[in-house]
């Protein structure tokens, strides 16, 4: 029988921070990757949230994210900021670029912030909630790795490429976020059931032949 535990979302965030932190995370850099965690569990998104934890914990320790990492901010023009995040989270290197953005923004009426040498940055619509937050509309783009079919295919080639759109209501918060992918679901959220053990709906993945599967396991042998 599994107990259940009962946490606040400030308590969620103090742990996913503390265990980064454990795991070789700089403090701006854990609480920053703790914040997004804390997020993700307030939206309902589990795949982003506290389970997400370990895996960052090992990416840290064996080098896959740098820990260490200090983000390299840049304004090659009035409306451009890039930020280097030097092979560590992508979270605290767009918090570094931020502030510039916003003010590039109201400066220019309209600015564009670029993140490179990153880990992944998490939920992409909360960074379009926080633009829409300061009161400026919001579009946000990721890369991915090739991990879906085309329709009728069995080799993944086409990435998940997520986008997202945050327009404010004028009120200092986010009237709307919209975050989607090309995708049916995150690849997390198959992972997610592959861990556990239980199938995915009908619709969600093909196996390593093309073929309609509930196998979470033989979906992520295959493509999504």
């Amino acid at each position: 029988m599994t107990d259940t535990i009962r946490m606040s979302l400030a308590d969620i965030e103090a742990l996913s921070s503390r265990a980064l932190m454990c795991a070789g995370a700089g403090a701006e850099a854990a609480a920053s990757v703790g914040r997004s965690t804390m997020l993700a569990e307030r939206d309902g998104i589990a795949s982003h949230g506290l389970m997400y934890v370990p895996i960052y914990a090992e990416h840290l320790r064996c080098g896959k994210v740098d820990g260490a990492a200090r983000p390299v901010v840049s304004r090659p023009g009035a409306g451009v900021i890039t930020v280097d995040a030097a092979s560590g989270f992508a979270h605290p290197a767009i918090d570094a670029g931020f502030p510039l953005l916003i003010d590039a923004a109201r400066q220019n009426g309209i600015a564009a912030l670029a993140i490179r040498n990153s880990y992944n940055c998490g939920v992409l619509g909360h960074h379009a909630e926080r633009i829409a937050s300061a009161g400026l509309l919001s579009l946000c783009f990721t890369n991915a790795p090739a991990s879906i079919a085309p329709v009728g295919g069995a080799k993944p080639i086409i990435g998940t490429n997520p986008f997202a759109l945050g327009v404010p209501n004028g009120a200092g918060a986010a009237a709307l976020v919209i975050d989607q992918s090309a995708s049916v679901v995150a690849k997390s959220e198959i992972a997610r059931r592959a861990a556990a053990g239980t199938p995915i709906p009908e619709g969600w993945a093909v196996d390593a032949e093309g073929n309609p599967t509930t196998d979470a396991g033989a979906a992520l042998k295959g493509a999504m």
